[in-house]
């Protein structure tokens, strides 16, 4: 039985990794989506609303399973008797930083492989990032995300919002910000 992950911070998922997910999904018996608890990023989402939001997106593939970790993805692939990880490719930029990953995994731990997937030239420009960026300007993600996941984001940032006016509110007058 062949198991693969598909490792990442998934902050928040696009319909680019659903993408991935759906195509890797057909080529193992099994595919974990590994959420990444990064502690060199600072989230929109924590480690348990990602997974929520992957389990909604990944709920019509059968053998895709959703799950968090901390630490080396290797060491996470191994617990997981996982011998491949999946990979998603949107530019010749991305190869760089993936290829060295995928060779000191592989250096690391030899028995599991690193396969990458080119993105569909659909959601080649596409990034958690962009997804972010645009949905705090208050621009239509909808095509970038699934309906769960555009809730979730206009959630958060309205929330990040009202906090941000009650923070303001506290500050003392007369007070310079960013001056």
């Amino acid at each position: 039985m062949k198991t693969a992950i598909y490792p990442g911070s998934f902050d928040p998922v696009t319909r680019g990794h659903l993408d991935i997910i759906k195509r890797s999904s057909r080529m193992f018996d099994t595919l974990i989506v590994a959420v990444l608890n990064n502690s060199a990023k600072t989230p929109l989402f924590t480690v348990k609303e990602r997974e929520e939001m992957l389990r909604e997106c990944c709920k019509d593939i059968p053998n895709v399973k959703v799950m968090s970790f901390d630490g080396l993805t290797v060491n996470f692939a191994q617990q997981q008797h996982a011998t491949v990880m999946v990979r998603g490719l949107r530019a010749v930029t991305d190869f760089e930083n993936e290829i060295q990953l995928a060779q000191t995994n592989h250096a690391l731990m030899p028995g599991i492989e690193t396969m990458f997937l080119a993105t569909s030239i659909k959601w080649s420009y596409l990034s958690s990032t962009i997804v972010k960026e645009a949905a705090y300007y208050g621009s239509d993600i909808s095509k970038f995300v699934t309906p769960n996941v555009e809730k979730a984001v206009s959630e958060k940032y309205a929330q990040l919002r009202e906090r941000e006016k009650s923070d303001t509110a506290k500050m003392p007058q007369g007070v310079l910000i960013n001056g």
